[in-house]
């Protein structure tokens, strides 16, 4: 009789094991797992890195799989050697992997804390590349206290987490080539490991866990900004692409008058303009004056930027106009010009390329009670949020 109890328990659960299976496949969305784990490169072209643990651990040579245990009591110096990765006196092959011996004891980067294991490589026989490896809502931990406050609402947090996660999910194995998935700069998602984390926005995560965007049954390119200043911008007026998908277009956005960067000034010199579009690449004379070539119609951002010196002119997208003299100096395209004859008065508002999500937006939101599902869709309008 026991048996045959168990035998129809078992039965049960497979039925709904094959059920809820059969209807993940027909739904036609990509289920991302919240215990998926993701590689980070946190350290690049170093010549040598410290490294030490909480607790006991150890050094796998990738080559030949050995092992060598480490003293929690030492800091260890890692560099890069002719013959391959050098541990104090010992050498190495071009690859090791570094893991703490209990989950509770947390490995150190040049004094920083982090969460799972490690791996430095070495590239060209010259420089250390350290990535490191966690699970998916760890690496969430260590992004969002960089990227917003956690004094922040609840709701604005959750937003962010979203978001975050979605731009990990989809962006996984970008940096392939390099041997990990994301960086930790700007680049990809500014993350600070196990150092900068923060309860509040800790919570935010778990209240969220494995919570992504998606769009007609696709992740969406989950990206965002820190002020819009009044209205968000359509991708292909910033990105140069012929068409912007259906949740990234310009939304009205009144929420983030509070932001420091909703509007701003600056005055730079020509000659410093000169040397920084240079500097990346495009050649300029002396600069006579710049100009704004066509804005968009609805937020009014510049389009492109014609730029008249001695050579003759230059137009340049008015994005990548910004990145070169630098994004903390022309912070947003929607800007206006005034030439003088050394310099150029730039009066401006909004931080960042405006598309997608303003996080000051979504804080402003949250501080009119709404909750992250219904900021999250007024950023991507069409889009759906699904566990």
């Amino acid at each position: 009789m026991k048996r045959r109890i168990n035998r129809t328990i078992t039965y049960i659960m497979a039925v709904f094991v094959l059920f809820f299976t059969a209807v993940s496949l027909l739904s036609g969305e990509n289920v991302v797992s919240p215990r998926k784990t993701i590689r980070i490169g946190i350290i690049e072209n170093a010549g040598s890195v410290n490294i030490s643990c909480e607790g006991g651990f150890s050094v796998r040579d990738e080559k030949n799989n050995r092992e060598m245990k480490l003293d929690s009591r030492k800091v260890y110096l890692v560099s890069a050697r002719a013959g391959g990765i050098g541990i104090n006196n010992k050498i190495l092959g071009g690859s090791i992997r570094i893991y703490s011996l209990n989950d509770k004891n947390r490995l150190r980067v040049n004094g920083r804390k982090y969460r799972g294991d490690l791996r430095i490589a070495l590239k060209r026989g010259k420089k250390l590349t350290v990535i490191n490896k966690l699970g998916l809502e760890e690496y969430l931990y260590g992004v969002l206290p960089r990227e917003i406050s956690p004094e922040w609402p609840v709701e604005a947090m959750k937003t962010q987490a979203v978001v975050s996660r979605t731009y990990a999910a989809r962006n996984m194995g970008k940096h392939n080539s390099k041997g990990y998935d994301l960086s930790a700069t700007v680049f990809c998602q500014v993350y600070g490991g196990l150092q900068c984390e923060d309860e509040r926005s800790n919570k935010a995560v778990d209240a969220t866990e494995g919570e992504v965007i998606y769009y007609k049954g696709e992740l969406i390119s989950a990206v965002f900004h820190s002020t819009c200043g009044g209205f968000t911008e359509k991708s292909s007026n910033v990105w140069e692409t012929n068409s912007s998908p259906g949740y990234l277009k310009c939304v009205r956005c009144p929420y983030c008058r509070k932001s420091p960067r909703y509007s701003w000034k600056k005055t730079i010199k020509k000659e410093t303009i000169r040397k920084k579009l240079n500097k990346s690449g495009y050649k300029v004379g002396r600069i006579h004056k710049i100009k704004v070539a066509g804005r968009a119609s609805f937020s009014k951002r510049a389009i492109n930027i014609n730029v008249y010196h001695d050579a003759g002119k230059l137009s340049i997208p008015s994005n990548k106009f910004r990145i070169a003299v630098g994004a903390d100096i022309v912070k947003s395209t929607m800007v206006k010009l005034k030439n003088y004859p050394d310099e150029i008065k730039y009066v401006g508002r909004g931080w960042g390329h405006g598309v997608g999500l303003c996080q000051w937006g979504a804080k402003g939101m949250a501080e009119r009670g709404y909750k992250y599902l219904k900021i999250i869709r007024k950023y991507f309008p069409g889009t759906k949020i699904n566990k």
